[in-house]
Parts: structure tokens; sequence; C-alpha cells
């Protein structure tokens, strides 16, 4: 207690701890984002092979069949009428701006609905929607929906969305939708290019945090120099 009284420079080293604390927070946050990047591209890698279900499987609670990434074909498909599509904004494809394509489809015999990524389309996107065809095999993964977080809200009747909210598209459609939606990664319409999943998770989180792990070491190392504890 006697040292820390006599400290030369106690703004620095009160203030310095904090900011260290806060890189070590940055560092642990980074790692915990890199081990479950690893966990998803686990999950992706584990079930190449799709499952078959219908979308009656989706609204069950089946936990062997219904799992988030675990990829699906709805043998269904064909039943699949449009209701409504929205264009997620500000996705980004091989440098080159985009929408994804988001559709809610409904089930003519069943009523059951079905929240579809399509994937990716140019930013100048096909007004008229004819990419919609009818050779879309309905494979891919099952992905949960976002959560709606401070910032940009999605409007009402509009055709844009900032995120895949799932509130907030049932209370625009009044549609019932199951758990999960399902992003398409095989034959996803014409002039459509299908999502690879695990881009996203190929981030650097584990440099980061090392990097912010070293911030912290260089700035222990100035604290202690500066009031000549070492």
């Amino acid at each position: 207690m006697e040292k820390l009284s006599n400290l030369k420079h106690k703004f620095l080293f009160y203030f310095g701890f904090l900011v260290v604390i806060l890189f070590i927070s940055l560092s642990v946050w980074q790692f915990s984002s890199y081990l479950q990047d690893k966990e998803t591209i686990k999950k992706l890698i584990d079930t190449e092979n799709p499952i078959p279900v219908t979308i009656s499987d989706l609204y069950t609670n089946n936990q062997e069949i219904i799992f988030e990434y675990n990829n699906v074909q709805l043998i269904d498909g064909a039943e699949l009428d449009i209701v409504k599509t929205w264009y997620l904004r500000s996705r980004v494809h091989n440098g080159e701006n985009g929408y994804h394509l988001v559709t809610l489809y409904k089930h003519n015999i069943s009523k059951f609905n079905i929240l579809v990524k399509n994937g990716w389309i140019p930013l100048d996107k096909n007004i008229d929607k004819t990419f919609l065809n009818k050779d879309i095999l309905f494979i891919g993964r099952l992905v949960k929906y976002d959560t709606q977080t401070f910032g940009q809200d999605d409007i009402p009747n509009s055709e844009y969305l900032f995120r895949v909210d799932k509130e907030f598209i049932e209370n625009e459609t009044q549609a019932n939708l199951p758990n999960f939606y399902i992003t398409l990664t095989k034959s996803c319409g014409s002039g459509v290019e299908c999502i690879n999943l695990t881009d996203p998770y190929d981030a650097p989180h584990l440099s980061y945090s090392f990097q912010w792990l070293f911030f912290a070491l260089c700035l222990i190392i100035v604290i202690f120099r500066k009031n000549k504890i070492i």
C-alpha cells in the first residue's frame, strides 16, 4: 500500500490498468469467438449429406432431426408457393455489393410457412424477380434467426430487411414460422448465387485475441517502468 501511495505516475497506473483490463476483455471475447467459429465449422463439416425432411418436420421438437446448421432437403418443396420476398441489405460477395434474397413460402396443402434465404444477388437486381424459377431443390442449412439489437430497425411494408428477424416477419405477414429458416446451398435459382456458410466463420479471431493480449502486456510494462516498479 505504501508503494502505491508513493507512485510517481498515479494517473497512468490506475487509468492504465483500466485500459489493460479492457484489452484483456477484448482478447477473451475474440478467443471465445474463435472457439465458437470452430464449433460452427465442425457442425457444417460433420453434416455433409442432406437429410430429407418435410416442412411439418421443421415444426416438431425432434432434436435428432432439427438442429442448427443441419443439412436438409425439403422433399415437399414442389408444393411451395411464394408469399413475399425481401432483399437483405448490405451483403458483399467476392468484393461486389449486393443483397441476400429472402423468401417466405407457404405449403399449398399443409399451409405451413417456411422462410428461405435463397442466396446472393448483385446490386443491380432483377426487379421482376424472374430468377425465382421452379428448379430450386431446397437443399440447405438450418439457421437460427437474427436477434433484434439497437440500431437500424426493419421497416414495415418494405422490400428490404436489415436482419432475418422472426418476430418482425411474423408480424409483417401474419405467418407462423418454425424455429429455423433455411439458407440454400445448392440450386438456388437462376441469377442467384448460393451462399458459402463457412465464409463468415473464417475471421481472424485468434490473431486478434493475441493482438489485444500483446497490447495489454506492452501497456503493463510501460506502467511498471514509468512508476519504477520494474
